[in-house]
C-alpha cells in the first residue's frame, strides 16, 4: 500500500510537471517569431500558481517589417531585435522568494538570459530544447543553479 502512494505520487509531481510544461507551449505560441517561437514561465516549486510568464516578442502594435515580412528586423540568427521570453518574465515576476520558483522555457537561454536569471535569483531553470550555443552555462554551475532539460527535471524527480 505503502509503495503504490510513493508512485502514485511520483505519477502525479510528472503529470503535474508535463502540464505546465504543456501551457508553456501554449505561451510560445503567442509568438510572432517567424525562427523561433519561445515562452518563459516561472512558478511555485509547489506547482500551486504560475507567477510570472514571457514570451519573445516586441512592442504591441509594432510594424511589419517589410524585408523580413514580419516584426523582427532582421530573420538572421541572434538578430530579429525582439525582446526575450527570459526578459520578459523577469520584468513581470513581482514575487520575493525567486529561489522557491521553477522556470521552464522553450528553448535554453542564451547567455545574457542566463546572467539575468541568475541576477534575477531564480536557482532551477530547465527547458524543452537546446539552443545553439551552450558554453555559458557553466554560469549555472558557478551561481549553483540547477539545470538542464525538463526531462531531465523529471528524472531527477523519480
Amino acid at each position: 500500500m505503502f509503495i503504490f502512494a510513493i508512485t502514485n505520487m511520483e505519477n502525479r509531481k510528472e503529470q503535474k510537471i508535463r502540464t505546465f510544461e504543456q501551457i508553456l507551449l501554449q505561451i510560445a505560441g503567442l509568438s510572432v517569431s517567424q525562427t523561433h517561437k519561445v515562452a518563459c514561465i516561472a512558478f511555485k516549486k509547489n506547482f500551486s500558481s504560475i507567477s510570472s510568464f514571457g514570451y519573445n516578442g516586441t512592442y504591441p502594435g509594432a510594424p511589419i517589417n517589410i524585408e523580413t515580412g514580419g516584426e523582427e528586423i532582421s530573420l538572421e540568427p541572434g538578430l530579429s531585435g525582439f525582446l526575450h521570453a527570459e526578459d520578459n518574465m523577469v520584468s513581470k515576476f513581482h514575487e520575493r522568494d525567486a529561489a522557491n520558483h521553477i522556470v521552464f522555457v522553450t528553448l535554453s537561454p542564451c547567455r545574457e538570459c542566463t546572467i539575468r536569471l541568475v541576477n534575477a535569483g531564480f536557482k532551477e531553470v530547465y527547458w524543452i530544447e537546446d539552443y545553439r550555443h551552450q558554453e555559458h552555462l557553466e554560469i549555472f554551475d558557478r551561481c549553483g543553479v540547477k539545470y538542464g532539460t525538463i526531462d531531465d527535471y523529471v528524472l531527477a524527480q523519480k
